[in-house]
This record gives structure tokens, C-alpha cells and sequence, in this order.
């Protein structure tokens, strides 16, 4: 166990650190998507690396809003709306009203989907490989752990704030 205390906030920076924690996850973002879309490309789906994406959360959130889904992504509704048409129009979404709220959209996988969503699963497998090189099995273990503690730490209030609404 360690202190959960980085620091006592007394040091302030005062030049930009390249290296800083916001750097390094946004950069290891940027560049992950990159490889996962250029695996995408190199399976040959019929689907776009952002509409693989889009299927992949659908996939892990399961039935949901649209805007809950959207922000999960972290798109606007707008911009979701447009995937959604396409993998719609493919037979691979579904989107029904809300019984709950007749305003709200539910989306959802087709039986369609499951063949890409394998394929898209496959395609993040070999990404994960790619950017795990050079790293011990023990190290990326430890590393994707960390990585959990620290989407937990930011993101469970949104989430708990998700499942209440998507309860009502």
C-alpha cells in the first residue's frame, strides 16, 4: 500500500511538463486510436474505425440512451447521430423510443453485429499487442490496474449518475 497523497500541492509547475501525466494519457490516446484504425483498415470491415468504436461501446454498455452513449464516447449527440444513421441503415444498431421516456432513443446491437463485433474485438487484441510491446505480462497487468483505479477515480460519479438515470 502506499499514500494516496502526491503531494502537498505547496510546489506549483511553472514551465510544461511534456512528460505530465495529461500528456502522456492523451498521447497514449491519440496514438492507440491511430493503430486500432489502422488495424480496422487492414481487416477490411465494412465499417469506419469510429463506427467500430461506437459498436464496441455499445457492445460493453448494452442497451442505452443515445445521449448516455454519446457522452460515453465522448462525442456529442449530433455527431453520434450520424453513426448511428450509417450503422442503422447497415442492420447492425437498432433504435427504439424509451418506454420510459418516449423523447429518449435506446440503441442496441443486432444479431448482425455480433460477426464485426468479433472482428473489432480481434482488431483491439492485435492493437493491444502492438502497444504493449516491450513491457512484461506483470507490467501491463499493472499498468491497465492503474489505469482502472484512475477511471474510477474520475469517471464513477458520471457512471453512478448514468445507471440512476437509465433506471427512471
Amino acid at each position: 500500500m502506499c499514500s494516496s497523497d502526491l503531494g502537498d500541492g505547496a510546489r506549483m509547475r511553472r514551465t510544461i511538463d511534456p512528460d505530465s501525466f495529461g500528456f502522456l494519457f492523451n498521447d497514449i490516446a491519440r496514438i492507440t486510436r491511430s493503430v486500432f484504425a489502422r488495424e480496422i483498415e487492414a481487416a477490411e470491415l465494412t465499417v469506419t474505425a469510429a463506427e467500430a468504436r461506437v459498436i464496441a461501446h455499445m457492445a460493453r454498455s448494452g442497451p442505452t440512451r443515445q445521449h448516455l452513449l454519446a457522452e460515453s464516447l465522448g462525442m456529442t449527440p449530433m455527431s453520434l447521430t450520424g453513426f448511428l444513421d450509417r450503422l442503422e441503415a447497415e442492420g447492425l444498431i437498432a433504435r427504439e423510443a424509451d418506454p420510459k421516456d418516449r423523447r429518449a432513443k435506446i440503441v442496441t446491437l443486432t444479431e448482425k453485429a455480433g460477426g464485426i463485433l468479433e472482428q473489432i474485438a480481434q482488431a483491439g487484441e492485435r492493437t493491444e499487442q502492438t502497444i504493449s510491446t516491450g513491457l512484461c505480462p506483470d507490467d501491463w497487468a499493472a499498468f491497465v490496474e492503474t489505469a482502472r483505479k484512475l477511471r474510477a477515480n474520475i469517471d464513477g460519479p458520471r457512471v453512478a449518475a448514468a445507471k440512476t438515470e437509465d433506471a427512471r
